[in-house]
């Protein structure tokens, strides 16, 4: 099946690097989430769940070590797990709906935790700011509007309360992205 440009998933990162990702899954979102993201989200064809990301990219997946591995555990293992809930609808310019997770606060902290680390900033330092938030979809170019009923039937699921259980690091095998590492935390 042929599918629209804007579904087209590169593996790897939005840049198109061949990288790994450090992220939270949030499991207790797929009902309401699942169905939008296998539509309009191209990471959800690639096979990644719902989920909060925390560093992406982070490291080519051929160079992964187990020292790297352990590392990621150690962090986890110093976090406890937290309750949050996703609360709203909110977009990143006119091109990306997501979840906003509350209190959005120990994303944050784990994110720079791992950031410092490992010395790799999330989205490589494009963006000024860490936002947590848990990607819905990618809006067709110039066509925001035909996402309409993705915010009202969204709307009518929130909140939903989620649990921070564990990190997970998956890497891209050029079709997929797979599951490389699950770290529990504290």
């Amino acid at each position: 099946m042929d599918e629209p440009g804007y579904l087209r998933a590169e593996v790897g990162t939005s840049s198109g690097r061949a990288r790994s990702a450090i992220l939270v899954p949030v499991p207790e979102a797929d009902a309401a989430v699942g169905p939008w993201r296998h539509q309009y989200d191209p990471a959800a064809l690639a096979g990644v769940p719902a989920h909060v990301t925390l560093i992406v990219p982070w490291v080519a997946p051929q160079r992964i070590t187990g020292g790297q591995l352990a590392a990621v555990g150690e962090v986890a293992a110093a976090t406890a797990g937290w309750a949050f809930d996703l609360v709203d609808v909110a977009w990143f310019g006119r091109r990306v709906m997501w979840l906003v997770p509350q209190p959005a606060e120990p994303f944050k902290r784990l994110t720079a935790a791992l950031a410092e680390r490992f010395g790799t900033p999330p989205w490589a330092g494009e963006f000024a700011e860490v936002v947590p938030h848990l990607t819905v979809a990618h809006a067709p170019v110039g066509d925001v509007a035909s996402l309409e009923p993705v915010v009202k039937d969204l709307l009518g699921h929130l909140p939903i309360t989620c649990r921070a259980r564990e990190l997970w690091v998956m890497v891209p095998d050029g079709d997929r992205w797979e599951v490389h590492a699950r770290c529990p935390l504290g």
